[in-house]
């Protein structure tokens, strides 16, 4: 009974093949059809310089006269040249041309590929980056590409122009003389069976070779981003040691890969090799037989050694199809990521009137955590009122506010805006009201106005440069060497950890949304800046929403409710006064944070 799992691999493969062609390839046709046009030219032209080879005796015959050796040698090379120096000429032309019609074919391909990866990884779930982390999803889009890459091309020049080549030089060879041609065709054809089963194990190497540098690419961001930390704390011998490891998996995953790929090409060598043998062999017999004079036998020889790098390429073409395949199976995969947090039917727009927002027995799990993340979580806040969220570490502040949003979605008990399910309004509605600032300032590698105006598109320089100045930012901008359009860098490196917060800040307050959410908004912030900031937020606050996560209980003390988080219920509610006066954990915390 023959095994169902290699009938199905191959059924996918045909699947993920035939997407690829009706859903990118094909959508360039016109310029694939004229590389295929020249690489049948330029195959045309290896097969004429196999009949021209054997044709030599004729040029030799056909002189006939008597003639001294240099008179026939110069009428040889009047026919000859011209044709060689024609073909040489055509090949070339034909070469440079398919080259970059085949270059122009995949690179769009990839193009459009990476633009669709782009598009799907940026409408899915939150989740997703929590998931598999930014190293793995770049991995897809630097090392998994680059392999597809190379796949295509190789495959496109194998199939077009080698194919071509090998049809049209075995026809000559057939011409010259076909009991030595067919000879080199059986021996040939022995090497196809141990190169099928060889292809075998190559896609699971390959998907695990290109699953490790994800891996890789995640621990050098890792390693890399923290750099401050690692020399602070001098980790640098244990980053060693974690790379090291990492990095010599790699090794053993592509040695392992490069040595089944290593074997194709000494297979190829050795046929190659007997074929020559048999040839030589076989030719002297056919001479000798009167079947064919010596040139045919040398135009069998070149017909062989023109044959010989093209079934090399079509023999080592399977191990580069296979870590394509496996390649493009994690691109697809990354393509048809569906969002599960999308727009119920006929979801209408978010109507905020007054701000009211309610949570009733609200619970979140996430994806393979240990237990739920939140429990039974009911509180309400009036429009205009400040509510905060304070507790340890990991007591779910940070969930519970990325679930106004929606970024991630409860999964018991309902969040309402004004009396709206934010459920069953659009996202786009829900996000438009509302405004994030979080301990972790995230700057584009753009100008300062620009990571300013992403907070409300269309707004105008002095509208950017007024939230600016409610930021306490509009001084130091200023004094930047560009001012307002000077760029900040990588993840805003050129400025310091105030100065971020400052502009994530303005960009907030420029957004005039009703809801605000603040995630240690002023952690980063000196005493001055921290006072001119909560004067900012004060102001902003003023007719709206805003929930506050902080750890430092001084900037929360003006709340109008303090909800005290621990192990994802909540422990306590009230004001500062009265949980202070309740003795309980606020107390406890405020107490360590006094002392």
């Amino acid at each position: 009974m023959s095994d169902p799992a290699p009938t199905k691999v191959r059924g996918q493969d045909r699947a993920m093949i035939a997407r690829l062609w009706r859903g990118y390839v094909s959508k360039h046709i016109g310029t694939l059809l004229l590389a295929v046009f020249f690489m049948f030219i330029l195959a045309a032209t290896q097969a004429a310089y196999v009949y021209l080879i054997s044709q030599v005796g004729e040029f030799l015959k056909a002189l006939g006269a008597p003639g001294s050796a240099e008179d026939k040698t110069l009428s040889v090379a009047v026919k000859v040249a011209p044709l060689v120096i024609g073909l040489t000429v055509t090949a070339a032309i034909a070469m440079f041309v398919q080259a970059i019609l085949t270059n122009k074919v995949a690179l769009s391909t990839i193009r459009d590929l990476q633009i669709d990866m782009f598009s799907s990884a940026q409408r899915a779930d939150y989740a997703l980056f929590t998931r598999e982390g930014s190293g793995g999803l770049v991995s897809r889009f630097i090392n998994d590409v680059t392999i597809l890459t190379g796949a295509l091309l190789r495959t496109i020049t194998n199939l077009g122009r080698d194919v071509f080549t090998v049809i049209g030089v075995l026809a000559v060879m057939l011409y010259t003389d076909w009991l030595l041609t067919i000879l080199i065709l059986g021996i040939l054809i022995v090497i196809i069976l141990p190169l099928v089963t060889l292809s075998r194990t190559l896609r699971g190497n390959s998907t695990d070779a290109q699953s490790q540098v994800g891996t890789i690419t995640e621990q050098l961001s890792e390693s890399f981003g923290g750099a401050r930390l690692v020399k602070t704390y001098g980790l640098e011998d244990d980053q060693d040691t974690r790379l090291e490891k990492s990095f010599t998996e790699r090794f053993r995953l592509y040695l392992k890969l490069v040595t089944n790929q290593a074997r194709v090409d000494p297979m190829m060598e050795v046929i190659g090799g007997i074929a020559i043998v048999s040839v030589i062999i076989a030719g002297t017999w056919r001479v000798a037989s009167g079947a064919i004079d010596g040139y045919g036998v040398a135009s069998i020889l070149a017909g062989l050694v023109v044959l010989t790098p093209k079934l090399r390429a079509l023999g080592t073409l399977n191990n580069v199809i296979q870590e394509g395949l496996a390649a493009l199976s994690r691109i697809f995969e990354l393509i048809d990521q569906k969002p599960t947090i999308i727009d119920a039917p006929n979801a209408a727009a978010l109507n905020v009137s007054k701000g009211n927002v309610e949570f009733t027995d609200v619970g979140f799990a996430y994806e393979n955590g240990d237990g739920p993340a939140l429990s039974d979580i009911s509180l309400s806040a009036k429009g205009g009122q400040t509510i905060a969220f304070v507790g340890p570490s990991g007591g779910g502040k940070s969930t519970l506010l990325n679930l106004l949003p929606r970024l991630f979605d409860a999964a018991s008990g309902e969040i309402a805006v004004d009396g709206q399910n934010i459920r069953g309004v659009t996202l786009s509605s829900l996000r438009e009201n509302m405004a994030l600032v979080s301990q972790d300032v995230t700057l584009f590698d753009d100008t300062v106005a620009a990571n300013i105006g992403f907070g409300r598109k269309g707004a105008s320089e002095d509208e950017i440069a007024a939230a600016a100045k409610q930021a306490a930012a509009h001084d130091f901008i200023t004094a930047l060497p560009q001012g307002y359009h000077t760029k900040v860098g990588p993840g805003g490196a050129r400025l310091s950890g105030g100065q971020r917060q400052r502009i994530a800040i303005a960009r907030a307050i420029l957004r005039d949304a009703p809801i605000l959410l603040l995630d240690e908004a002023t952690s980063a912030l000196d005493a001055q800046s921290e006072a001119q900031i909560q004067e900012a937020l004060e102001r902003l606050s003023k007719g709206r929403t805003s929930f506050v996560i902080a750890h430092r209980l001084s900037t929360v003390r003006g709340a109008d409710q303090i909800i005290v988080l621990d192990n994802g219920r909540i422990a306590e509610r009230g004001t500062h006064d009265s949980l202070i006066a309740a003795g309980g954990l606020y107390a406890q915390l405020a107490a360590l944070q006094l002392s």
